[in-house]
């Protein structure tokens, strides 16, 4: 149900249950902290459920906490990632008095070098555990 849009994308998605927090721009311009949770992340996006409705275009601040293999290869460490994105689709796609929870795909628009090392190293990690 798709249409292919699995096939289109150039970054491996990955299930990912993380903290995410997100900065949300309000309408007199001051921003609201939420703290969700990821369904899947990639490379090059997030997907995450909201209670809020976030129209599409809307720029975000984000961060998230990963898991990498810890540099002695030996257990675990955490590692931020802090970026930028904007919501690229949202589900249902309009604001609804009867929704409780929104699902929103966001496009990084910007990421730090070191942020996406850690986010490429959480996405092999949790790849090679499957």
């Amino acid at each position: 149900m798709n249409g292919g849009w699995d096939e289109k994308r150039r970054a491996r998605r990955v299930d990912a249950n993380l903290n995410l927090e997100v900065q949300i721009p309000q309408g007199d311009g001051s921003l609201e902290t939420a703290n969700l949770e990821t369904i899947n992340i990639s490379s090059s996006g997030v997907y995450f459920r909201s209670d809020k409705f976030l129209e599409p275009m809307t720029k975000l601040a984000m961060r998230l906490d990963v898991t990498v293999p810890g540099t002695s290869g030996e257990g675990t460490a955490r590692a931020p990632v802090a970026c930028e994105g904007i919501v690229v689709r949202t589900d249902p796609d309009v604001e609804r008095s009867d929704c409780e929870q929104y699902e929103t795909a966001v496009f990084f628009t910007n990421i730090s070098p070191e942020g996406l090392t850690n986010l490429e190293r959480h996405i092999a990690y949790l790849l090679d555990g499957d």
